[in-house]
């Protein structure tokens, strides 16, 4: 079923890191893993439904030891798989990308010289983005979702105010910050109080200063110090530094193992539930061994692990499933 699913995936890639994620699910990924670890556990399963017929004997098939050490090695295989999905579902969607900062600093400047056209209207009046503005750029084989926003200030109107709510929101959906600081016109205050903000809302960020062509050497050594961490120098007007922006925002989010090629990463929600679900059954089944419970209450948690898994690797199906499935496919694909 995962290796179906991946052939959607496949025809739906618009990037070579989500082309490169489908092809792994296509050659098997994770899936034959826990095909076999699945298989395994069935066995014990087995064992321990047998001894419910045995209850008044108090014999013990499936030896406890033996069954904790299979769980374990489940769940070592299922942690990393739960934890790719952050990575995974950017690969699929798109890095989300927002470029926040005051008015003027640059940023819709910023977002057209990226993409090469003139996607947002540009003017020296303070405020002229009031709403959202995406569109999607590309590095190496990575997309970015690019999104300008109205620039952070006390808002002067009830218009402003709304897409100064729009950019809070779309703060803290993003993957990816770009704070965009006025090199030129900044205070080394007004940059430490910015700094804080950005920090404290836990999001990765990178920091980039504009107009580095009007900066003097004094100014630009002071900012560096206040900040005490790289600062990412740029004109978006003359286009200057971009190369090394764009190579930064890769970098960035190559950081992360999970993009690398052959990596086995989850990518689709349907996959992450079952995953999610089966450690949490395989969870309550060890807590269970721990306290000692009876083996009826250890099947239960242990059949709820295999359903999922079933239903994961598609050994278990149902004609819903199937539907939702395949009707994502066109005919002739």
């Amino acid at each position: 079923m995962v290796q179906a699913e991946a052939v959607a995936d496949l025809i739906a890639s618009d990037s070579d890191a989500s082309h490169r994620a489908a092809l792994t699910q296509l050659r098997g990924g994770f899936s034959k893993q826990l095909i076999d670890l699945r298989q395994q556990l069935i066995d014990f399963v087995a064992l321990v439904e047998l001894e419910l017929d045995f209850g008044e004997e108090d014999v013990e098939f499936a030896h406890r030891d033996q069954l904790r050490q299979l769980m374990l090695s489940i769940r070592r295989v299922l942690h990393p798989l739960i934890e790719s999905f952050a990575a995974g579902n950017v690969i699929k969607n798109g890095v989300a990308t927002v470029i926040v900062g005051k008015p003027n600093a640059g940023k819709s400047t910023l977002l057209n010289a990226l993409l090469n056209e003139e996607k947002a209207i540009v003017s020296d009046i303070p405020g002229t983005t009031r709403d959202v503005i995406e569109d999607e750029l590309f590095i190496d084989g990575i997309r970015f979702r690019l999104i300008d926003t109205a620039g952070l200030r006390s808002a002067t109107d009830k218009i402003e105010a709304i897409g100064i709510e729009r950019t809070q929101q779309k703060m803290r959906d993003a993957a990816l910050v770009i704070y965009l600081f006025d090199a030129a016109l900044i205070s080394a205050d007004a940059l430490q109080t910015a700094l804080t903000e950005i920090r404290e809302s836990g999001k990765p960020y990178l920091l980039v200063g504009n107009k580095v062509d009007a900066l003097d050497d004094a100014k630009q050594q002071q900012l560096t110090a206040v900040a005490d961490e790289e600062i990412h120098w740029i004109s978006a007007a003359r286009q200057t530094n971009l190369d090394a922006l764009r190579a930064s925002l890769s970098n960035r989010v190559r950081t992360d193992a999970a993009v690398q090629i052959g990596s086995a990463v989850v990518t689709n929600v349907r996959h992450h539930d079952h995953l999610t679900g089966t450690d949490n059954a395989l969870a309550r089944a060890l807590s269970g061994l721990d306290a000692g419970v009876t083996p009826d209450w250890l099947a239960m948690d242990l059949r709820v692990a295999l359903q999922h898994l079933g239903e994961l690797t598609g050994q278990i199906t149902t004609d819903d499933l199937l539907d939702s499935i395949f009707s994502k496919f066109c005919i002739g694909k």
